[in-house]
């Protein structure tokens, strides 16, 4: 009867494993790389805690690997910058929208789903307005970033800046840590930065950093999946994601490591980020 009892269990544990999803979680790389992999895994044990299934978190090389690997369904959950997300969205049919990250705002204290862009220089280089960065070197992250490069591009064209011919150079660093790195080294004058990266500098250096332009709320990253999952399998992501609080180890991770004030998730109407998608078409 004990044998019985015992091969009884163990194919009930082949049947559990079994039923078990390997999902991949993917993200692009905004920051140091490790550390976003530190924070993904945390929010990895979350939602194995909450589907029973297990997550492999991927950090990708730059945001167009990210948007990629979600056409070609090697990654099965990603977290998405808005610019990437609007044109995934128009795209690849299989991807689906899931959630929009949450912040609390380090200005109100309000949780939002919005952030912005800020064009910054250091206060040492005496650069006090926008029109005293022509001329200078500029520092954009990439291409296919919102904050760091599509808003302020528009930002700056807006306010009568070339960003192709007013600048001494133009250097695109990849990740919003780096344009800190590269101001602070004098590598460059100005660059652009999430408003989270430019507080997160404030809290590591002070008043080092001056802030020269400010954009309008632009919707905070998307967390879509790819169609490579089951459609419970995502349903039953969609909804963790939901339940998780603010206070959530996943969230202090995220201001611990990041110094991003992580608050958890919402869903949103698709027309939310209607203003990005607009950006993105051009004037």
């Amino acid at each position: 009867m004990r044998g019985f009892a015992a091969t009884a269990l163990a194919l009930l544990a082949m049947c559990a494993s079994a039923s078990a999803a390997e999902v991949r979680l993917g993200i692009f790389p905004s920051n140091d790389p490790a550390k976003l992999y530190a924070v993904m895994r945390v929010l990895g044990d979350y939602l194995a805690a909450e589907t029973g299934d297990t997550y492999t978190p991927v950090v990708t090389r730059d945001y167009d690997e990210l948007a990629q690997r979600v056409r070609d369904r090697t990654v099965d959950i990603a977290w998405v910058n808005t610019l990437n997300y609007v044109r995934l969205a128009s795209d690849v049919p299989s991807a689906r929208y899931l959630v929009t990250y949450m912040e609390r705002n380090e200005n109100t204290g309000k949780v939002t789903p919005f952030y912005q862009s800020y064009v910054v220089a250091t206060t040492a280089s005496g650069i006090a307005t926008l029109d005293g960065i022509r001329g200078k070197r500029f520092a954009f992250t990439d291409r296919a970033s919102t904050s760091g490069y599509a808003v302020p591009h528009r930002m700056l064209a807006d306010h009568g800046i070339d960003p192709d011919a007013d600048f001494a150079s133009v250097v695109f660093l990849k990740r919003h840590d780096r344009v800190v790195e590269a101001l602070l080294a004098g590598a460059v004058d100005a660059g652009a930065i999430s408003d989270g990266t430019y507080f997160s500098a404030r809290r590591a250096h002070g008043d080092a950093l001056r802030i020269l332009a400010r954009s309008e709320p632009i919707p905070l990253d998307a967390i879509v999946s790819s169609g490579s999952l089951p459609a419970d399998t995502v349903a039953k992501v969609k909804a963790a994601l939901l339940r998780m609080g603010g206070q959530d180890p996943f969230c202090a991770a995220m201001r611990t490591t990041l110094g991003w004030n992580a608050a958890g998730f919402a869903e949103r109407d698709d027309r939310f980020y209607d203003p990005v998608r607009r950006l993105s078409k051009g004037p």
